[in-house]
């Protein structure tokens, strides 16, 4: 499966967000049964809110995103950028998997099958590969993922 065609079930996760309403239905004097996004007039009998198409929630939705496109941090002790990462992602309650790079040259070899790369940190969105810190670019990549934007932006 592509990226974008897994991407899609994800938008249509999030889409919802756009259709979610509170419908009211009711009867009225005549036994006509009525549905309208507005609160029926105090007449109306036998009155139910409807609601329909519940937004999920940023955590569904990170949830959903992350079984897609899952977040793994390749780091080392002592390494500032590798710090910076964590703290980013932690922020914008990002689910990722920290693989510590220092634990084992087996360790470093599957990085390198993995990602082409030995340099720390590498950040791999799915199968999209992030080598070194560069904020916009992880900011970008976790948006192009589906991933909720940070609070406040």
């Amino acid at each position: 499966m592509t990226r974008g065609m897994m991407s899609v079930g994800v938008l249509m996760l999030m889409g919802t967000v756009a259709h979610a309403a509170t419908l009211y239905r009711w009867v009225d004097p005549n036994g006509v049964v009525t549905y309208q996004n507005t609160p029926p007039p105090a007449s109306a009998g036998h009155v139910r809110v409807v609601h329909v198409g519940r937004p999920p929630s940023r955590s569904a939705v990170r949830q959903a995103v992350s079984a897609l496109h899952p977040v793994v941090l390749y780091r080392a002790p002592h390494c500032a950028p590798c710090r910076q990462v964590s703290a980013y992602l932690h922020r914008r309650k990002i689910p990722f998997r920290a693989i510590d790079v220092s634990r084992g040259r087996s360790i470093v070899r599957a990085m390198k099958r993995k990602t082409g790369s030995t340099t720390v940190p590498t950040i791999t969105v799915g199968k999209q590969v992030l080598i070194g810190y560069i904020p916009s670019a992880l900011k970008n990549e976790l948006t192009a993922a589906g991933y909720p934007k940070a609070p406040g932006g």
